[in-house]
């Protein structure tokens, strides 16, 4: 009978464990390196004093450096940290890159996903911070934190933003730190992929989040025009803070290709999303900050005008910008031979 008693006191001490086990609030943290081994254990080694339940999902897309093996040495040299690496084979970009990651760590079933900027560090409590939040105010099902300059670290990137006439204005941007302080959150219709909390059921049926009609840039963009359309509240949990090296993922890309990449990826993004009289009407209005930002990185009203039409075309006939247009564009400075 004593046996029987204990056995079962046991049991009961085992269910309860499990109980409270399947009532934390796990959360796949993915981090995605490209040839940024530097930010990346930088990133990681904050999330060493991060509070809260997480595991993390280092995604390495294809780096050409040492990447691979400094960041399997530091984790391997820090098992503390609930961390894994899956090195891809190439390069497959922002979003396919952190979509696979998704889909690795949706093995594990998580509550929740982050996807975090790898040129970021973050602070102690954000985590819990937007698990607390997110348990009292269920009804939003996307959260970012608050983003604040990794340089100057007082004054603030931005509390996410909003999308107007498919223009984005960022909340709270270049304001000192101290002066965002009036509530604990603020409801937001843009999100930046730099820091996003979001639950499972907003996967696809492929366990994707992000659009992969783009290879670099639009993103997060895209997401938030496809939230607002799907009516999925999203905030910015002013209490949850990190901060980051705003350009650093980036800081390879500059000059005319970038800037028609931008331009490329938002018009056939607008096309795509919205309606043919909104997307006419919009690209009307855009057309003078086309003008002015192609003149100001070919130096040639002429070149300019002939960027216009070729924008103009490719707008209306592709359907993403692709690696290749990417390479053509940024890198070999092909995509107009």
């Amino acid at each position: 009978m004593g046996y029987v008693f204990s056995r079962n006191i046991i049991i009961f001490a085992l269910y309860l464990k499990f109980v409270s086990y399947k009532q934390t609030c796990m959360t796949a943290i993915i981090v995605l390196n490209w040839n940024g081994a530097d930010d990346t254990l930088a990133c990681l080694n904050s999330l060493m004093k991060a509070d809260g339940d997480f595991r993390i999902y280092v995604v390495d897309n294809g780096s050409s450096d040492d990447s691979v093996s400094r960041i399997e040495t530091w984790i391997g040299e820090h098992k503390k940290l609930d961390a894994r690496l899956i090195a891809l084979d190439r390069n497959y970009g922002f979003a396919r890159g952190n979509n696979k990651g998704i889909a690795v760590a949706g093995q594990d079933t998580p509550d929740s996903y982050l996807l975090l900027n790898n040129d970021t560090e973050v602070s102690p409590d954000f985590l819990v911070s937007l698990q607390a939040f997110s348990k009292r105010n269920p009804q939003y099902r996307i959260l970012t934190p608050k983003i604040n300059y990794f340089y100057d670290k007082q004054k603030v990137w931005n509390c996410g933003g909003k999308l107007l006439f498919g223009f984005r204005k960022y909340y709270c941007s270049e304001q000192p730190d101290m002066a965002v302080r009036e509530t604990d959150h603020l409801s937001v219709s843009f999100v930046t992929g730099c820091a996003l909390y979001f639950y499972p059921e907003l996967l696809d049926e492929q366990n994707r989040l992000l659009t992969e009609r783009f290879f670099f840039g639009e993103e997060d963009f895209e997401l938030s025009l496809r939230m607002k359309k799907q009516k999925v509240q999203m905030a910015c949990v002013l209490n949850s803070l990190i901060y980051h090296k705003v350009g650093a993922s980036g800081n390879k890309m500059y000059g005319l290709g970038k800037v028609y990449m931008h331009y490329l990826n938002r018009f056939i993004d607008i096309r795509i999303n919205k309606s043919g009289l909104f997307y006419y009407t919009w690209a009307l209005v855009n057309l003078p900050f086309c003008i002015k930002h192609f003149y100001m990185s070919s130096h040639s009203l002429s070149r300019t005008l002939l960027l216009m039409k070729r924008l103009w075309k490719d707008a209306r006939i592709k359907e993403g910008v692709s690696k290749e247009d990417f390479e053509a564009l940024v890198i070999d400075n092909t995509y107009f031979v």
